[in-house]
């Protein structure tokens, strides 16, 4: 047994007792939130933004559109949208809402100085001199800070007052003010002891240092309610006052803002309360760790009743209580088991906290970056969310299973914190409305069951990932282990995260049209597609799933540190009984014994199923290089070919299939570390795939029954390295392999756990390995750290191309050609009017204009001219032609028109333009080359295509206003 009666500082800790992560998560949530409703604001009052009628001139209907109606015309018309918003929605200038929230903070620091003078002040407190004249309580008192470790007394104040038998520290940790109630006074003489554990209790709140981040996590707070809350909810209302004066019945958006606010508010109440019930409990332990009486606790409460609905009645109100129950406090002073769990409401409000910290901040920084990938502030914002819910889900599993395994206890699987972790990202994501536009609920409600999956998954890992290193790290400190454990988890689940944000839509029912695709695909590969029409139907099915899949550009560096990290502990020497960094951590588990040394499973037998399917996945390689073998295939690896897309569908397949085959094997071998062992050997297979592929396709030429694209013998890697297809081969098997190792290890647990149960016996415990040789672990070491290094590289390749500039005529050409088809349905009159008149003002009636103006010009220039001038002076109208064309490519870019009359005369008003400017062109050529006739013709017909289109522009005023009295505005 390892009970001491020393203090364990926080600092000494192997692990942290989380309440600093948890105050950060608060702290952050509250800052992205402000940051948010300020941009909002700005919005409204600033620039007077109007989004709303960029959306009517797109033809969304407000009345009847589903949100998968208005993606569709939205992102099918995605240059004129973009412009239109750039133009008339406009965000305020980035130092609008960045000075707010500097004002904000200024603010909260202000506040955070000024509280404690003012609690000081409250209650007429005095200072200790006043009430102790002959010295003794200040004796007591740097008595007990002696045992604390306190380097300095506080600043002690007695509220005479306040009758209560406590104290109160507060103010910040460099500078703490601890004020002794007259209650507790008056008990010093009666009750030395109890004045003694109330003393070690308070000291004890200085020693762990949480002063400072809980009143500054209090004043944030309150500036946040004061300065930022109210003055956001009254824009709010007069933006709602606004859409209906304008006739807008959108109120979907508005009221899930105030949703939103009430439940962040909630949110940040409950996780503010928890984290304070916690900080408690650790002032109690430590308390009685430096000699506290155990009496101390013993407060008589009034019973909470037999009944089961009033015990849950009382249950749920100590939710809102920043103090734990009497006997919750007395209970963990004996029993470190209910402070190092893994409680169920944590972990449920870290993941609403995260959803909220990711969609926010990722909805503050898109206006700001819209000249970059989409996909970059997703990962962003991902990062960020993603990192601050780590440091608390995974600190609270790691104490766990640290805990477990100490006290001689199973250690936690993780499942049920992950499905609370989980249901608390679904709720978080319902309440932003991720995957929504106008609708309250997605379309696609049943994708809000992967974060149900998603959760588990992740906190899965980390316990397992936990359990490993907790057994076989043998240095002073298990932190570098944590530190490298949380790294991977958490960016994994930030990647999962940046799919989610980057692939939202899907939620509302939109996917790739499959006839769309396959065309693409055949334009993108050319080929002979009639030989290879079975497979290229199966790519144009999965090929969707690639792109949603790429949005994540950290994938593979995941996918690796997913199955490194714990592979590396068979690089570490064998466990002796003594683990060195247990020391520390039994100073504060009651119980805790020195683990008994174990072994890891063999290597070998974690290894050999991944090698074997590795050497499997060569022979596909190998096999599907012979079967597309042909003479009459051939395009550079900087090209694209349809044998290129056919090789590697069949390549993706066949090394999806053995890494998979390797998983099964692995997990069913498996009785401990299920999920690490599969992942590893899954992991191993497609890595040893991928590299017979890289150089089977570097020396492409050598072996003539298995060129593809050179015909030459040569070491080409440089070549490969550029093959863009390669690497999304790459990045989606190891993505696909990583998902399957996970399916794959649940299922095997599923069933075993099943099957343990009807037979209730114990499954077979793997075989103990030996002590590796030196030589093997450097070279398991070595591999480990080439292939995260492989896997930084590639990261580091794919987040380049993440920051290149998006082609915004590519990307509407191809959603136009893969997006699935809208049924029209009727529009009312005075919304067609709406839509006509927003699509009048935003630009069209400006592009109508703009030609009549040009055709006038070309007129008065014609009419200027001498009869009796060469047919050269005509050169002088070459601009105006000019200008007509850029007319009808600007015609061409604007929004259709929201009217299907109106949309034939807008079609053919931008043909006549266009071909007006064509003619004129010919005519030029031909004067230029001395064919005066030819050119006279050319003119002719230039100038009857600019009359039409004239003609057709005057046509569209009438349609327009015609609308516009139909729906009476």
């Amino acid at each position: 047994m390892a009970t001491m009666a020393t203090p364990a500082p926080a600092r000494d800790r192997p692990v942290s007792a989380g309440t600093t992560m948890r105050f950060a998560l608060l702290v952050v949530l509250i800052l992205v939130t402000s940051g948010l409703m300020l941009l909002y604001m700005a919005y409204w009052w600033v620039s007077k933004a109007d989004a709303y009628r960029c959306s009517l001139a797109a033809g969304v209907d407000p009345d009847h559109a589903t949100d998968l109606q208005i993606i569709v015309s939205r992102s099918t018309q995605s240059l004129a949208y973009l412009d239109c918003q750039r133009r008339y929605a406009q965000p305020p200038p980035w130092w609008v809402p960045l000075s707010c929230l500097v004002l904000l903070s200024v603010a909260a620091v202000a506040l955070f100085y000024w509280l404690p003078v003012w609690k000081a002040r409250r209650g007429r407190a005095v200072p200790l001199t006043a009430v102790d004249h002959d010295g003794e309580i200040r004796r007591v008192l740097e008595e007990v800070a002696a045992v604390a470790g306190l380097d300095r007394m506080p600043r002690v104040l007695v509220d005479p007052t306040a009758a209560s038998v406590g104290a109160l520290v507060f103010g910040r940790n460099g500078r703490p003010i601890m004020s002794l109630h007259g209650g507790l006074l008056a008990r010093r003489h009666r009750d030395p002891e109890g004045f003694r554990a109330v003393l070690l209790h308070e000291f004890a709140h200085i020693r762990n240092g949480d002063v400072t981040l809980t009143y500054a996590t209090v004043a944030l707070w309150r500036v946040f309610l004061t300065l930022v809350t109210p003055p956001f909810l009254v824009g709010l209302a007069m933006y709602l006052v606004y859409g209906v004066r304008l006739g807008s019945p959108v109120f979907v958006g508005p009221s899930r803002s105030f949703l939103q606010t009430a439940f962040l508010v909630v949110l940040v109440y409950l996780a503010r309360s928890d984290v304070l019930r916690s900080r408690e409990i650790h002032a109690d332990r430590t308390a009685v760790r430096w000699g506290a009486d155990l009496r101390g606790w013993h407060v008589g409460v009034p019973p909470s009743g037999d009944g089961a609905l009033r015990r849950r009645l009382a249950s749920f109100v100590a939710l809102w209580r920043t103090h734990p129950r009497w006997d919750l406090r007395r209970d963990a002073l004996t029993d470190s088991g209910p402070v190092y769990g893994v409680p169920a409401l944590p972990m449920f409000l870290t993941g609403a906290a995260a959803t909220l910290i990711s969609s926010q901040l990722a909805l503050a920084l898109t206006p700001y970056t819209q000249q970059t990938s989409g996909t970059l502030t997703a990962q962003t914002a991902a990062l960020a969310a993603a990192g601050i819910a780590t440091g608390v889900a995974g600190i609270t599993l790691w104490r766990a299973v640290i805990h477990a395994v100490l006290t001689g206890r199973r250690p936690p699987s993780g499942v049920r914190a992950g499905l609370w972790l989980g249901a608390g990202m679904a709720a978080g994501t319902l309440v932003t409305g991720q995957g929504t536009i106008e609708q309250f609920f997605p379309s696609q409600n049943a994708r809000l069951v992967q974060f149900l999956i998603g959760g588990p998954a992740f906190t899965w890992w980390t316990a397992q990932c936990a359990q490993l290193w907790v057994r076989r790290w043998r240095g002073r400190t298990i932190r570098p282990m944590l530190t490298a454990g949380l790294a991977a988890g958490g960016l994994a689940l930030a990647q999962w995260l940046t799919w989610w944000q980057v692939n939202a839509p899907i939620g509302t029912g939109w996917w790739y049209e499959p006839a769309g695709v396959r065309r693409w695909l055949e334009q993108a590969y050319p080929g002979p597609a009639g030989d290879h029409g079975a497979v290229l139907s199966g790519i144009s099915a999965v090929f969707p799933v690639v792109l949603s899949l790429n949005g994540a550009p950290l994938a593979a560096a995941a996918a690796a540190a997913l199955w490194v990290v714990p592979l590396a502990a068979w690089t570490t020497r064998s466990a002796s009984a003594a683990l060195p960094w247990t020391r520390a951590a039994a100073l504060d588990i009651e119980g805790a014994v020195e683990p008994a040394a174990e072994s890891l499973p063999r290597l070998r037998g974690v290894l050999l199923p991944g090698l074997l399917c590795g050497m499997g996945g060569w022979a596909v390689v190998v096999t599907v290089l012979a079967y597309l073998h042909s003479g009459v295939w051939g395009a550079p690896p900087q090209g694209a070919s349809l044998q290129g897309l056919v090789f590697f569908a069949w390549t993706y397949v066949g090394l999806t299939t053995t890494a998979v085959t390797a998983a099964v094997v692995a997990a069913v071998r498996a009785s401990r570390y299920r999920l690490l062992r599969t992942l590893i050997a899954a992991q191993t297979a497609a890595v040893m795939g991928l590299a017979g592929l890289f150089v089977l396709l570097s020396f492409d030429g050598c072996i003539d029954r298995l060129s593809l694209t050179q015909s030459s013998c040569a070491w080409r890697p440089s070549r490969i390295l550029d093959w863009q297809d390669l690497r999304t081969v790459l990045d989606f098997t190891l993505t696909t392999v990583t998902i399957a190792g996970l399916v794959v290890a649940a299922v095997v647990s599923a069933v075993r756990r099943v099957r343990t149960f009807r037979q209730r016996r114990p499954a077979a415990a793997d075989p103990p390995g030996r002590a590796g040789s030196a030589f093997r672990r450097v070279c398991l070491g070595t591999l480990c750290a080439a292939v995260l290094t492989v896997s930084v590289i590639e990261a580091a390749h794919q987040q380049e191309r993440t920051l290149q500039k998006p082609d915004l005529r590519t990307f509407q050409k191809q959603v136009l050609q893969i997006s699935p088809g809208i049924k029209a349905v009727p529009v009312a009159p005075r919304t067609k009017a709406l839509q006509m008149d927003a699509w009048n003002d935003l630009g069209g009636k400006a592009l109508l204009e703009r030609l009549r103006s040009q055709r006038d010009g070309i007129v008065a220039r014609v009419r200027a001219i001498d009869r009796r001038a060469p047919l050269t002076a005509l050169y002088r109208i070459r601009p105006n032609c000019e200008d007509i064309g850029r007319t009808a490519l600007d015609a061409y870019a604007y929004f259709r028109v929201p009217d299907a009359r109106a949309q034939m005369l807008w079609q053919r008003f931008i043909l006549n333009a266009a071909a007006a400017t064509v003619e004129c062109r010919k005519a030029f050529d031909h004067l230029s080359a001395g064919r005066s006739k030819d050119a006279v013709d050319a003119f002719r017909t230039s100038f009857r295509e600019i009359g039409a289109a004239y003609s057709f522009s005057t046509a569209i005023d009438s349609r327009v206003e015609e609308v516009r009295r139909a729906g009476r505005i």
